[in-house]
C-alpha cells in the first residue's frame, strides 16, 4: 500500500475516527484503525463494538492494499507532524509515514482480523442543521446518568420525532431536561428512540471539528441509528427499552415563582459554593419571601456558613427549598448571563421546574433535597 495525501484531511480523519477506540479493547485488533486504499480514496475505520465510525479522504493512491496501525500512536504523531503532504507506505509488516521535516515507522496488523463495520438497514431519516443537532446534544448531556449507573436507559436521550419536531429527553433520575428543536424533514409518525449518551458525545466531538451546508444525515431503525457530516460516518446501537413518561413529573400549576436575573445568581452560587462543597450533597437553601431571595450554604466541618441576598420577583406564597448546588449551575451555564431564570415550585420536596423566559426550547426539572 502506498499513497500520498493530505496532513490536514489525513489529521481531522483519524481525530474523527479514533473517539471510537476502546478504553479497555476486548481484542488488540481494536487498539488499531483500519486503513483501506481502493480507487483514490483513503479510508478509516474504528469500532468498540458498540460504536463504528469511518471516515474517508481523497488520495493518490500508488499501491492499493489495506492494514491495521495502533491508533493513539498514529493519530498522535500525524497530528503533531508539520507540512501540507503526507506520504503513506506500507512494507514488510511496516507502515512509514512521512512529511515535509519527518519520518515514523509503526507496526501494523492483519487487515483480515478487524471486524469492519457492517452497513444496516435503515427504516427512517432526516436531515438536522448542524447547529441544532450541536444544540441538543450539549444541552441534555449533562442530565444522563453516568457510566457507573446499572440502569442502560438513563445513560441515554430519548429521542422524539415528531412530524419536523425533534425532542431530546435525558434524567439520571435527580434531574430532567426536555429541549426541542426542528429538522429539516417531516417524518410522519411520533418515533421515540434511545441514543446511547457516548456516541453522542463522539458525535458532538466531530461536529464540533466538521461543517456540511446540506446539514447532519441521520438513518435509524428500531436497533441502529448513524450519522454522516460530510466524509464521516458514525453508527451505534440504540439502547433497548422504555424510557419513562417525563410528562407527569411537570405539574400543572404552581404555588411558588421566582424569577432571577441569571448573572447574579451564578454569582451568588459561586459565593455560597464556598461552603456547600463541604456537604455531603453539595446543598444549597433558597428562602423566598416577602423579604427577598436568600442564598445560604453551611458547612458543618467547616463551620462555614455563606448567605447571599439577591433581587427576585417572587409570585405565590414563600417557600424554603434546597438544592444540589451543581445541580442548577449546570443548567445555568446555557443561558444567557443578561437573561433571567425562573423557577416555578410547589413544597420543599417537590420537584422544581427551571426555564427561560428567552428560551422557551428548554425545561429542567429538579429534585430538592431533604434537609431534615
Amino acid at each position: 500500500m502506498k499513497l500520498i495525501c493530505s496532513q490536514k484531511d489525513l489529521k481531522n480523519a483519524l481525530l474523527s475516527v479514533s473517539r471510537a477506540l476502546p478504553t479497555k479493547p476486548q481484542t488488540p485488533i481494536l487498539n488499531g484503525i483500519y486503513f483501506s486504499a481502493r480507487e483514490n480514496i483513503l479510508e478509516m475505520q474504528a469500532t468498540d463494538f458498540s460504536i463504528g465510525i469511518i471516515a474517508k479522504i481523497p488520495a493518490e493512491i500508488e499501491v492499493e492494499g489495506e492494514i491495521v496501525i495502533n491508533g493513539k500512536q498514529i493519530t498522535e504523531y500525524v497530528s503533531k507532524v508539520n507540512g501540507d503532504i503526507v506520504t503513506f507506505e506500507v512494507a514488510d509488516q511496516s507502515a512509514i509515514i512521512k512529511s515535509a521535516a519527518s519520518q515514523s515507522t509503526f507496526a501494523t496488523m492483519e487487515a483480515e482480523e478487524f471486524p469492519k463495520i457492517q452497513t444496516q438497514e435503515y427504516t427512517h431519516s432526516f436531515f438536522i442543521k448542524n447547529e441544532v443537532l450541536k444544540d441538543l446534544i450539549n444541552r441534555s448531556l449533562f442530565a444522563c446518568a453516568g457510566e457507573k449507573d446499572t440502569r442502560p436507559i438513563f445513560k441515554g436521550c430519548s429521542v422524539t420525532i415528531n412530524e419536523n419536531v425533534i425532542t431530546f429527553v435525558a434524567t439520571d433520575t435527580h434531574r430532567l431536561v426536555i429541549i426541542g428543536g426542528e429538522i429539516e424533514d417531516t417524518i410522519s409518525e411520533e418515533i421515540k428512540i434511545i441514543v446511547p449518551a457516548s456516541a453522542l458525545r463522539d458525535i458532538f466531538g466531530i461536529l464540533n471539528n466538521t461543517h456540511d451546508e446540506r446539514g447532519v444525515k441521520v438513518d435509524f431503525s428500531d436497533k441502529h441509528i448513524a450519522c454522516t457530516v460530510n466524509n464521516i460516518f458514525v453508527t451505534c446501537r440504540l439502547i433497548d427499552g422504555a424510557f419513562p413518561p417525563h410528562e407527569k413529573l411537570i405539574p400543572e400549576s404552581f404555588n411558588t415563582s421566582v424569577s432571577v436575573d441569571v448573572e447574579d445568581f451564578l454569582s451568588a452560587m459561586s459565593h455560597v459554593e464556598m461552603a456547600s462543597r463541604e456537604t455531603e450533597y453539595d446543598t444549597m437553601i433558597c428562602r423566598f419571601n416577602d423579604e427577598g431571595f436568600e442564598l445560604s450554604a453551611s458547612s458543618f466541618t467547616t463551620s462555614q456558613t455563606v448567605v447571599d441576598h439577591l433581587n427576585a420577583q417572587i409570585e405565590g406564597q414563600p417557600l424554603n427549598i434546597a438544592f444540589k448546588l451543581g445541580y442548577v449551575k449546570d443548567f445555568l451555564r446555557f443561558a444567557d448571563k443578561d437573561s433571567s431564570v425562573k423557577i416555578s415550585m410547589n413544597e420543599p420536596l417537590s420537584p422544581a421546574v427551571f426555564t427561560l423566559p428567552d428560551d422557551t426550547n428548554i425545561t429542567y426539572v429538579v429534585t430538592p433535597i431533604r434537609t431534615q
